[in-house]
C-alpha cells in the first residue's frame, strides 16, 4: 500500500509539474499533442538500442500502422541545442528500395495548408540515402544540410520494445540553432514522423492520417516539462501520466542534447 501510494503521489506531483510547463500556442493539429522531457543521455547512432536504458529517458509515443517513435531535449541550455529521434516499424524487416522514413518540421509552428519557408522534411529512402527539403509556400524544394548536420543510421535489431528484427532509425540533428535545418526551442513546434514499408503498402505516422504536404494535419509539440521522467517509473504508469497530462491518447518523446558531435 505504501509503495502504491507513493507511486501515485509521483504520479501527480509529475503531472502537475508538467501541466505548469506546457506551451500556449495551438497550430497544427491539436488533437495531436505532446510534451517535450529533459532526456539523460546522449544516444549513440547506430541504428539500435545500444544499451537498453539508451532511449528510457523518453516517454513513447505510438504511430498508426506498425511502428512507434521516441524524441525528447535538454532544458540546460537553448544555444546549440540538438534533436535526436528514434523510429522502430515493428512488423518490417524486409530492404526495398520503396521504404522510407520521414520527419517534418514547423519551426515557426505557423501550420496553414502547404509548406512554407520555416517548414523542413528530412527523409531517408530505401534505408541508404538522405535528402532535405524546405517549404516553398506551395510546396518542397531539396535543399543541402551543412557537412555534420545531420547524422543517421538505421538496421534490421531487435529492441525491448520489441524482440522481433525490424527496422529501426535512429537520427540526429546535431545543431538546431546553426545549419540548415532549424526548429527554435522552446516549444510550441509542429512536427510529423512517418515510416513507410513498401514490401506491405503500411504507411505508419504520427499524426495518424497526416499528409507530409498540409502542415495543418501535423502534430504539435505544445509544451515541455522542466523535469525528467522521475526515476523509478515504470512505463505504464509513465503512459499514464503522459496521457493525464496532455489528455491524448499518445504518447512521444524527443531528445534534445547539446551538442557533441
Amino acid at each position: 500500500m505504501k509503495i502504491v501510494k507513493t507511486t501515485f503521489l509521483m504520479l501527480m506531483i509529475y503531472s502537475l509539474l508538467s501541466l505548469l510547463s506546457l506551451g500556449i500556442g495551438k497550430a497544427g493539429n491539436p488533437a495531436y499533442s505532446i510534451i517535450e522531457y529533459p532526456s539523460i543521455q546522449t544516444a549513440t547512432v547506430d541504428g539500435r538500442w545500444t544499451t537498453d536504458e539508451e532511449w528510457t529517458d523518453s516517454p513513447i509515443t505510438e504511430m498508426s500502422g506498425n511502428a512507434t517513435g521516441k524524441f525528447g531535449y535538454n532544458i540546460q541550455d537553448f544555444t546549440n541545442l540538438g534533436l535526436e529521434w528514434i523510429i522502430e516499424i515493428f512488423t518490417d524487416n524486409t530492404n526495398d528500395t520503396g521504404d522510407y522514413w520521414q520527419i517534418c518540421l514547423d519551426d515557426s509552428n505557423s501550420s496553414g495548408p502547404a509548406p512554407d519557408a520555416g517548414d523542413f522534411m528530412i527523409e531517408i529512402i530505401g534505408h541508404t540515402t538522405l535528402k532535405v527539403y524546405q517549404g516553398t509556400g506551395t510546396g518542397w524544394s531539396e535543399i543541402t544540410p551543412e557537412l555534420g548536420e545531420l547524422i543517421w543510421a538505421n538496421s534490421i535489431s531487435a529492441s525491448p520494445l520489441n524482440s522481433t528484427p525490424h527496422w529501426i532509425l535512429e537520427i540526429v540533428d546535431t545543431s538546431k540553432t546553426a545549419g540548415n535545418v532549424q526548429v527554435p526551442n522552446p516549444p510550441p513546434t509542429g512536427m510529423r514522423v512517418a515510416a513507410y514499408d513498401a514490401n506491405t503498402s503500411t504507411l505508419a505516422a504520427w499524426a495518424p492520417n497526416s499528409n507530409a504536404n498540409i502542415p495543418d494535419e501535423w502534430g504539435l509539440i505544445s509544451g515541455y516539462s522542466a523535469t525528467p521522467i522521475p526515476e523509478g517509473l515504470n512505463l505504464g504508469v509513465m503512459m499514464l501520466a503522459s496521457s493525464v497530462t496532455v489528455a491524448i491518447g499518445f504518447h512521444f518523446a524527443r531528445k534534445t542534447q547539446k551538442s557533441k558531435l
